[in-house]
């Protein structure tokens, strides 16, 4: 495996197609898919966040093959990914992630929801005249509630009170070739996790955590607690 950090290089500020191009998030992971092989018409075989210092764009990629440049708009840094991990170990990490819960309707048809709208729906519900809730309030308690769920199957725990959910945001954008938009939500978890099986969670670490990987979310960033 291989961990990369691809930054756009200056000559991109000058091309104002690509910034009309990059408007899209959809063209965004196209743009990503394009340094592998096979780009978005390939099998995915890798995870990928967009970071942002309000100049160019970075993403930090975690691939099973190296990625190649071959547009000439990217400034590559690759380094093999094998990290060494031990039962009880602490990391800091970091995640953006697309929580969702899904649920039946009365028909019995499967819907998807993210865990903050599901929630400010049951509020309403439960209580038509109550004033919903601070909207961060509900990210922090619902999303580390999803995080919490599924840590287990992940080779992992965390402790609810030392992990900050916030950054929450909706996305939606248009497929080339769909006949619908795509929506999902993220949220970005911060804190610090234990290490319950090193090999369930370098599974983590290579394949993600949650749906809509394809779209920048779900890959987990970790580093040693000093």
């Amino acid at each position: 495996m291989y961990m990369s950090r691809a930054k756009l290089l200056p000559i991109a500020v000058s091309n104002n197609g690509l910034w009309k191009y990059m408007g899209n998030n959809y063209n965004v992971h196209r743009l990503v898919w394009s340094l592998f092989s096979g780009g978005s018409d390939n099998t995915r075989n890798f995870l990928y966040r967009q970071e942002s210092n309000g100049k160019l764009p970075t993403f930090y990629i975690v691939s099973e093959e190296k990625p190649d440049d071959k547009s000439g708009l990217w400034d590559l840094d690759i380094k093999p990914y094998n990290p060494v991990l031990k039962s009880g170990q602490n990391l800091y990490f970091s995640i953006r992630a697309n929580p969702i819960v899904s649920k039946r309707d009365e028909n019995g048809k499967q819907h998807r929801h993210d865990v903050v709208m599901d929630e400010k729906l049951r509020i309403k519900k439960e209580n038509p005249n109550k004033v919903c809730m601070d909207v961060s309030e509900i990210v922090q308690n619902k999303g580390v509630e999803w995080l919490q769920k599924r840590s287990d199957s992940y080779g992992f725990s965390i402790d609810t009170n030392r992990v900050r959910a916030d950054g929450y945001k909706s996305h939606k954008f248009y497929k080339a070739k769909g006949k619908h938009y795509i929506n999902i939500s993220t949220i970005d978890f911060n804190g610090i996790l234990t290490i319950n099986d090193p090999e369930l969670f370098k599974k983590a670490l290579y394949h993600g955590i949650g749906p809509a990987k394809g779209f920048g979310c779900g890959l987990l960033l970790v580093r040693p607690v000093r």
